[in-house]
């Protein structure tokens, strides 16, 4: 592989799919607005082992794709991933925002906190009371 080939690959998001054709968009962008994931993979970093980074994409910005390999995101993107897996749901039943907060020692780092869309909450909230209303009928 050529640098042109290279330059390409790593400028892609490493190949996937959902990254072809866009750029590599600023993380610092999207802090402190509300966003929502449209495709999202988790990823071995290339560079430091034992790391992972997300890259995702998002709602309304068919130009970019984004990455962050912070610990607490990737984590907190992972536990929610978990959740939607488990309930059969996907990235479009979430707002997110991006939050970058300072530790008791003074370093900084991001967090995200999530918000389920106000019509799938009620959607939820049907089906964990029909569920219930069917176990007491058992």
């Amino acid at each position: 592989m050529g640098i042109y080939e290279a330059v390409k690959k790593v400028n892609e998001g490493g190949g996937l799919e959902f990254t072809k054709n866009r750029e590599k968009g600023e993380f610092d962008t999207l802090l402190n607005r509300p966003v929502t994931i449209e495709n999202i993979a988790i990823l071995d970093s290339r560079f430091y082992e034992g790391k992972e980074n997300a890259v995702f994409t998002i709602e309304g910005d068919a130009a970019h794709f984004y990455r962050t390999g912070g610990e607490t995101v990737v984590a907190q993107l992972k536990d929610l991933q978990e959740g939607l897996d488990e309930d059969g749901l996907d990235w479009d039943v979430l707002t997110l925002t991006f939050q970058q907060i300072r530790s008791k020692q003074g370093r900084r780092y991001y967090v995200v906190k999530a918000q389920l869309k106000p019509e799938i909450e009620a959607q939820l909230a049907e089906r964990a009371n029909a569920a219930a209303e069917e176990n007491i009928a058992l």
